[in-house]
């Protein structure tokens, strides 16, 4: 197989389009995903029909904060893979920010199979039905990207989507979100942790959890590999999660979680941690 390029993110310009500023801490995320969708899409394409689903796909492309750089954002790197996935499926709740997608999509890669949506949590059953049927014939596998800028992906999106057989990278905002508003979150009548962990008893184990660990950020990542390996994912997610930074204080800020019910899929995220920053390429022969 073709040599996957050790690249980091992707520098685009200003088309007058949405763009949205992030932190330079963004420009290591974007380099992980990069990488694994190569890998992904390369490393499967003989096998598998390949879908990619986004979440919280943005407007395509972001601003990295006061460097003024614009680089692409996930779903135009999705599409920038050499051997592009058989169908792409990009959701945001911004209709500004989607109708921007959509316009660099037609742009920019007017040849790919790509379908939008909307807020994923309300268009859920329209993202299955957008999945083609797996077959003995026609075997498909699917990558879903979930990178939401808080604690706003409902648990009950991803039990229906691992239905069928998805492997997920999500972006757990633990930091960002969860804990800056822990005093709230913990109010018993305040669900968005509820809908986050699909749960409305982990107060009980918080309680207890904090007894010996007064980390809330830990508790909550260790609640949603929990519930990942209960819908039946490999439990090698916790220590492969990936902790993102911010580059001031060198806090933790989010963490990347890899889900998958193939020990290859882990093979691939191992080696996207191991390589995303080297320089040259890493051939398939290593994998």
């Amino acid at each position: 197989m073709k040599p996957v390029r050790r690249t980091k993110v992707v520098y685009s310009t200003d088309d007058g389009l949405d763009i949205p500023e992030v932190g330079p801490w963004s420009e290591k995320k974007y380099s992980l995903v990069r990488l694994y969708d190569e890998m992904f899409s390369t490393g499967m394409k003989n096998i598998w029909t390949r879908v990619y689903i986004d979440l919280f796909a943005g407007s395509g492309k972001v601003r990295i904060g006061n460097r003024g750089r614009v680089v692409l954002g996930s779903p135009l790197l999705a599409l920038d893979v050499p051997d592009k996935f058989d169908r792409y499926i990009f959701c945001e709740q911004s209709s500004a920010k989607l109708e921007a997608l959509r316009r660099r999509v037609e742009q920019m890669h007017p040849e790919a199979d790509v379908h939008f949506r909307g807020d994923c949590n309300e268009c859920i059953e329209d993202i299955i039905a957008l999945i083609p049927k797996h077959s003995v014939s026609k075997r498909v596998l699917t990558f879903c990207f979930v990178d939401p800028y808080s604690l706003s992906l409902d648990f009950e999106t991803i039990h229906k989507l691992s239905k069928h057989l998805v492997d997920f990278l999500i972006l757990l905002a633990l930091a960002m979100d969860a804990v800056r508003n822990e005093s709230r979150y913990v109010e018993s009548n305040n669900s968005r942790i509820d809908r986050f962990l699909g749960d409305s008893d982990w107060r009980s184990r918080w309680i207890e959890h904090a007894k010996v660990d007064p980390s809330f950020m830990r508790f909550l990542a260790d609640e949603y590999v929990n519930r990942m390996i209960g819908l039946g994912f490999n439990k090698e997610s916790s220590a492969t999660m990936e902790s993102v930074r911010s580059d001031r204080r060198n806090l933790p800020l989010y963490h990347l979680a890899f889900f998958s019910r193939h020990s290859k899929g882990y093979k691939f995220w191992k080696d996207t941690r191991k390589y995303h920053s080297d320089q040259g390429a890493l051939d398939f022969k290593e994998l």
